[in-house]
């Protein structure tokens, strides 16, 4: 059985530093940043609405490539978390698991090609 995707959630794109992702998605291509997600100088990251669908564009700052455990990916909304790592798992197919506090549990995955892909079933977060 093949897991039923609900559709697109965001794409991430990681910027070396975060003016860039202001400049660009804010500026020059006009998006909405999500007012619910703050700015953090710590963990530098805007989330920008990309119409009214709830699709979105995470662009994260940091020094480097956009290589590591949450590299640049984008996310795919699921109806069964638990039935994707079953699929998963059955096809012999490596996942990692993630769960930051009040966000809905998260397991990534690289297709054969290398791209890593997000998977969660709504809502996102689990105390809004």
């Amino acid at each position: 059985m093949a897991i039923k995707i609900l559709g697109l959630h965001h794409a991430n794109v990681h910027m070396q530093r975060h003016e860039q992702a202001l400049d660009f998605y804010g500026r020059i291509l006009g998006l909405e940043r999500d007012p619910a997600l703050p700015f953090n100088p710590d963990r530098p990251n805007y989330w920008w609405h990309l119409g009214d669908q709830g699709t979105q564009i995470h662009s994260p700052a940091f020094s480097g490539n956009g290589q590591g455990p949450n590299a640049n990916h984008f996310a795919l909304m699921v109806e069964d978390i638990e039935e994707a790592k079953r699929v998963f798992t059955e096809e012999g197919i490596q996942f990692r698991e993630q769960q930051a506090p009040g966000r809905a549990l998260q397991i990534f995955v690289q297709d054969p090609a290398g791209n890593t892909l997000e998977f969660f079933q709504p809502p996102v977060w689990q105390d809004r």
